[in-house]
Formats: structure tokens, sequence, C-alpha cells
């Protein structure tokens, strides 16, 4: 088996993989990295890397398929919530004793959120104002109302 030579001036790392496998061209990652671009191609005809490569596109893909559906389930939440509060507005004060709603619940990372969607930013304004990171993290932890907002607003990722 053929061993690979040691690389001299790149130094990979999980983001030059991760950008590789969403398409990034070669030349502009090289640039990123200081290093020609054949030097990448021939980081990336590594074995061991090739299937790294393959397995982070396929996540990704799985990624892309499950936005949709995420954002569905998502406005869904929202909708329903609306119809909640709206029935909870219609109650007298012996009836206020139901449980809070989400809007009632909101954290630190929705305001953040809600701040972020009122200047006009999309889905990645919202997971850099609230530092969640992942998109998982803010589907599941921001208010669906506020995401619905931001959906509308700019494209999701």
């Amino acid at each position: 088996m053929k061993r690979s030579r040691r690389l001299r001036r790149l130094v990979p790392d999980r983001e030059l993989v991760r950008r590789r496998a969403a398409g990034e061209p070669l030349r502009s990652l090289a640039a990123d990295y200081g290093v020609a671009h054949t030097t990448l191609a021939r980081y990336f005809a590594r074995p061991e890397v090739a299937s790294e490569l393959r397995r982070q596109a396929r996540a990704l893909r799985a990624e892309q398929r499950a936005a949709p559906r995420a954002e569905r389930q998502v406005r869904e939440q929202a909708k329903a919530q609306a119809a909640l509060a709206r029935a909870r507005a219609r109650l007298d004060a012996r009836d206020q004793r139901l449980p809070l709603l989400r809007a009632d619940l909101h954290s630190p990372n929705d305001h953040a959120a809600a701040r972020a969607v009122a200047d006009g930013g999309g889905l990645q304004a919202v997971i850099e104002a609230t530092g969640l990171r992942t998109r998982k993290n803010v589907l599941t932890l921001i208010d669906p109302a506020i995401l619905v907002r931001a959906f509308d607003i700019g494209t999701p990722l």
C-alpha cells in the first residue's frame, strides 16, 4: 500500500472537509489555507479523507432534505400556539389558571432571536445572535413564532 507524503504547509481541519463537502471550489479553499489547489486535490484524494468527504456530503444532503420538514413543523407549532393564545384571550379571570404559553416563557435567546429578526435577519442571523451554533438547536430552543418570521425574511440554511 502506498503511503501518503507528509503535508508540509497544509494544516487540515474539520472545517476544510465540511466546506469541500458543501461544494466549495478547491481554488477558494486553497487561498484560505495558503496552499496550492493541487495540494488540496492530493489531500482529498487520500482514501481516509475521501471517505470522510463522502460521509460529510451525505450528512449535508440529509440535513438539506430535512430542512423543509423542520420548517413545516415550526410553522405548525406557531399556528397552534397562536390558536391557543386566541382561545386563552377569550377566557375570563376565573379561567386564567391555565398553564403558561410558550410566549410567556421567553428566554434570553428568544429575545436575542426576536431582535435579530426585527433587524431584518433570517435564520443565520438568529443562529449568530443566540450563539446556538446549529440549526437543530435553534429549531428546538427558539419560539416557533419567531422562527416563522425568520423563515419568511431570509433563506433557510
